[in-house]
């Protein structure tokens, strides 16, 4: 019996490991490959992928976090950004699989970030309105006042530049993340009348992005998760 393409699929999830100890690192899986985060934070994971070939071949990812049943993401061809999903998969372990057709031209980049993740250390990141600047995964970790306060996001060029902040109260499936992008293609979310892409807060053409929040007297992760190591960026808070 020849097997279907979802068989095939699921003949190479978990298998084909080229980091089986993944700390969520940027990498990019070709087909069949696969790395398995060991232990994800208890709490809310950004999870970044893009499809990274210059043809037309649409890619698929395989989730599998503890025993459950494999979750597949689409991955399309020529995306003008990353795809975003934010979960908590409550400090299970997370395995990540390309099982777009083997032999097919389809690496795809991926990338997990959140707070408590091994080998990523915040920078400090002062409420007072210092400017932090930040690489390409690079990540810093406040304090929030108990009083309204501003976080401001630039590009430090004009590549698109990506952050997601997490921190402040959980909404019910336990997650408080935001996933924002700047000098992108359109401007979405908040205030623009259009929907953002799936997994993000907002977007912008501009090359900055400012956002209000009061959460008391709580931590505020940020990280610039941008695909391209020349996003340079720089974040501040201060209280208004």
């Amino acid at each position: 019996m020849v097997a279907t393409e979802t068989e095939t699929g699921f003949m190479v999830i978990d298998r084909n490991s080229v980091n089986a100890a993944w700390t969520g690192a940027p990498t990019t899986l070709t087909p069949n490959n696969n790395v398995n985060l060991p232990q994800t934070p208890n709490g809310s994971l950004v999870f970044a992928y893009q499809n990274m070939t210059t043809m037309t071949n649409q890619g698929t990812l395989s989730l599998t976090s503890g025993g459950t049943t494999p979750q597949f993401l689409p991955v399309p061809a020529l995306a003008n950004q990353p795809s975003i999903l934010v979960n908590n998969w409550q400090a299970n372990n997370l395995s990540v699989t390309n099982v777009s057709p083997t032999g097919s031209n389809t690496p795809i980049w991926i990338e997990a970030i959140g707070p408590g993740l091994p080998g990523l250390t915040p920078v400090s990141l002062p409420v007072d309105g210092t400017t932090v600047g930040l690489v390409t995964y690079q990540a810093a970790q406040g304090t929030a006042l108990p009083r309204w306060m501003q976080l401001i996001l630039q590009a430090n060029s004009g590549s698109l530049t990506i952050f997601a902040v997490i921190g402040g109260p959980t909404d019910a499936s336990g997650n408080n993340a935001y996933v924002m992008s700047v000098n992108a293609v359109a401007n979405t979310g908040p205030g623009t009348g259009m929907q953002p892409p799936p997994g993000y807060y907002a977007t912008t053409t501009s090359n900055y992005f400012t956002y209000q929040f009061n959460w008391g007297s709580s931590a505020i992760f940020v990280a610039n998760i941008s695909p391209s190591t020349a996003a340079l960026s720089s974040v501040s808070v201060r209280p208004l």
